[in-house]
């Protein structure tokens, strides 16, 4: 049950990206993660998607926006980069996929 709950809020907050509301991240963090272009060229929505769904495992515990963003936090500078590169890679397909429900 727990697990269910844990997706519905990783749900939520892409869906929550996708409207450009990105509760789980310092905008600071969002632009250092995006310093280096080249690997931006090589993430995949499976690898993302993977990524995202580990880390979010991780911080099932926390139950709180704020607990789950001191989690982020925590983590090394490098993972940190890349769970947002994922995250942010998870909200485009979400946003192109609503695109192509529109035309």
């Amino acid at each position: 049950m727990r697990k269910l709950q844990e997706a519905q809020g990783l749900e939520q907050l892409i869906e929550a990206g996708s409207t450009g509301y990105l509760p789980l991240f310092y905008h600071e963090w969002i632009t250092e993660s995006y310093e280096d272009k080249e690997s931006l060229k090589t993430l995949s929505f499976s690898r993302a998607s993977e990524t995202v769904n580990k880390i979010f495992q991780k911080m099932e515990r926390h139950t709180s926006i704020e607990k789950k963003k001191t989690a982020i936090q925590a983590m090394q500078d490098e993972e940190r980069r890349h769970f947002i590169r994922s995250f942010m890679k998870m909200v485009e397909y979400k946003t192109l996929d609503r695109m192509r429900e529109l035309h």
